[in-house]
């Protein structure tokens, strides 16, 4: 089993419904009995291993997901890559919230359009945008 040492792969282990780990196999430890897999390294028994196959490149990426934390756009390059990789974007005008996870479609130097069609003015309004991760 050597040869998966350093490859990305998929452990089924344990009985029915098996524990599904995923991740690059960092050892097979024929001394200890035990196969290390993921950057945490965590040592799986070679008896509870039941299937061990490779990990197909689109199993390996985790899903997109939004950053927790979101920036302020001020700059004519921020509002083109939001419209561009179609970021989710909140807007405030003050502390009231117009409007949450939506699109915009275009902006110009001084207004904004929005996915449902509202425009909306750049100086009275404050965008925030949170890019994915993934």
């Amino acid at each position: 089993m050597k040869h998966w040492v350093g490859k990305p792969v998929i452990m089924y282990c344990g009985e029915k419904p098996y524990t599904i780990m995923k991740g690059i196999l960092r050892k097979w430890d024929l001394s200890a009995s035990v196969a290390v897999i993921g950057h945490q390294e965590i040592a799986v028994p070679f008896r509870d291993i039941v299937v061990i196959k490779a990990l197909a490149p689109k199993e390996r990426a985790l899903p997109p997901v939004l950053h927790s934390v979101g920036y302020v756009m001020r700059d004519r390059q921020q509002f083109d890559n939001a419209v561009y990789f179609k970021s989710a974007v909140s807007v405030w005008k003050e502390d009231q919230l117009i409007a949450f996870n939506t699109i915009i479609t275009s902006h110009t130097k001084g207004s904004v359009t929005l996915q449902n069609g509202q425009n909306l003015m750049k100086g009275n309004h404050i965008f925030v945008v949170r890019s994915l991760r993934g």
